[in-house]
Parts: structure tokens; C-alpha cells; sequence
């Protein structure tokens, strides 16, 4: 919907189940299926975009390469890098480009009911790049100015680079939102303000897509998790203490990220 509203396709077709592909050629969202991959032949698309749980992202490219046509430029949109581009590298023909993707937004509502052409709009968005590969830098080139028309940020990193990241600023806090949601159970939600609700919104995504995160993320997301047990370790053995100085202290460097974070969300939308 966003490329479409860009003016940066002259047709756009999808792949996915008869329902789901029914309902978006009614609605508008593509134009007509994919009779190349519906049909286990060679594509047309000039740029295959595999938006899926990332296990299904590594399977499309597993076993569909071959349908691929030659010049074609594929990217993603999962949510973890280092398998999906090891599986791009293992498994694609030379005459495909390749470019990791992953746009910092989303929503836990799934579906395309729920499809919203400004969803990109002033976010980042990951590009991982195989900058020893010409045609990979070419084809980067091209996608962050798709990027940039459906009113993104390219932010480009390694696939390395990209797993620490999100492990820090995504997944640790989904997993925490889970975790809060599972230890309120017993409580009276009477009680529950604004406050707690935006806390826990993460606790209404779905595992069908998290489980392939955790899989292919883990290492890092461990790391982060330790990470914050080390941080309330330290929070609640200032309370044990009574050192509310450090628990304030704490606080402060929290207001101070926020501060940061919302100067940052600023100048973006200035742009």
C-alpha cells in the first residue's frame, strides 16, 4: 500500500494463501497473485518482498530460488538477520541480489485487515548489505531509495551489527512485556491504569512469530536478558539496603534516555 501511494511499482502481485490473497486483491493491496510462484514457475517480479516468520522466510529461499528470474532483487522483512542472510548466501543464484531488510514497525494485530500504508512512515529501517558483493551494494542502493519513498529511514549495518541491536531494543522487551503480563495473572485488573497497559501491549503478539526470533536470535537476546537481571538485581538490592539515592539515580538515567530518544523521534519528524 505504501509503494503503491509512492507511485514506485507499476504492478504489484502476492503470494500467500487463496483466502489471504482473495481478500487482498479485493481491498486493493496487490493487484493479482504471483502465477509464477503459484504455479512453481519463474517469477516476473522484478523485486521479491518475503514478508513472513522468519522460519518461512529461510524456507522461501531455500526452495524457491529457482523460480526466481534472472537481475531480480530480493529482500526481507524478518525481524533477525544472521540466518535469513546466511540462507540468501547458501542458497540464491548468482544472478539474484540479495538485501536483508527489516523495517523498525509494526503492530501486534496481524492480517491484511489490518495493513496500513503509513505504518513505515519516519521509521527505521535495517538494510544489511554484502558490501563485497557489487551487485549486493547496487541493489541496497536501489532498495533504501524504495526506503526512503514510503517516508523510511535506511539505517545499514551487518547482520551482526543488526541481531545485537534488536535484541537490545526489541526482543529483550517483548520477552520482559510477556513476562510482566505472566507474573500480573492473579491481579485485580480493576486496578489496571494506562501506565500498566502500555507496559504489557507487547503481551498480545503471537508466538507463531516469536519462536523463530527466539531460535535464531537467542545468543543475544540472552545476553540482554542478563543484562537486565544484573540491572533489577542492583534495583532491588538498593530497596534490601534502603539506598534510594541509587534507585533515584537509576530513574535519572531512564529520564535521560527518554529524553534522547524522544530529541531523536523529533528531528525525524521535522524531516
Amino acid at each position: 500500500m505504501a509503494a503503491r501511494r509512492a507511485d514506485i511499482a507499476e504492478r504489484i502481485t502476492g503470494w500467500d494463501a487463496k483466502e489471504v490473497l482473495d481478500r487482498a486483491i479485493a481491498r486493493g493491496v496487490i493487484d493479482a497473485v504471483d502465477e509464477g510462484f503459484e504455479e512453481s514457475r519463474v517469477s516476473k517480479a522484478d523485486l521479491v518482498y518475503v514478508a513472513a516468520p522468519v522460519g518461512a522466510i529461510i524456507e522461501f529461499l531455500r526452495t524457491r530460488a529457482s523460480l526466481l528470474k534472472p537481475g531480480a532483487i530480493v529482500t526481507d522483512a524478518g525481524s533477525t538477520k544472521r540466518e535469513i542472510c546466511r540462507a540468501a548466501r547458501e542458497s540464491l543464484p548468482e544472478h539474484v541480489s540479495f538485501v536483508g531488510g527489516h523495517p523498525m514497525a509494526g503492530s501486534h494485530n496481524s492480517g491484511v485487515e489490518h495493513a496500513d500504508a503509513e505504518l513505515f512512515r519516519n521509521a527505521a529501517y535495517a538494510l544489511v548489505v554484502d558490501e563485497s558483493n557489487d551487485a549486493s551494494s547496487s541493489a541496497a542502493g536501489r532498495i533504501a531509495d524504495a526506503v526512503r519513498c514510503i517516508d523510511a529511514r535506511p539505517v545499514t549495518l551487518t547482520a551482526e551489527e543488526h541481531d545485537w541491536a534488536v535484541a537490545q531494543l526489541s526482543h529483550v522487551p517483548q520477552l520482559l512485556a510477556t513476562v510482566l503480563a505472566g507474573s500480573a495473572l492473579e491481579a485485580d485488573l480493576r486496578l489496571a491504569g494506562p501506565g500498566f497497559a502500555e507496559t504489557i501491549r507487547l503481551g498480545a503478539s503471537r508466538w507463531a512469530v516469536w519462536e523463530d526470533i527466539c531460535r535464531t536470535n537467542a545468543d543475544e537476546i540472552t545476553v540482554g536478558i542478563d543484562d537486565v537481571i544484573a540491572e533489577m538485581e542492583f534495583i532491588r538490592s538498593s530497596l534490601v539496603r534502603g539506598d534510594f539515592d541509587s534507585v533515584g539515580e537509576a530513574f535519572g538515567d531512564a529520564n535521560r534516555l527518554m529524553q534522547r530518544f524522544q530529541a531523536a523521534s523529533k528531528r525525524d519528524d521535522e524531516k
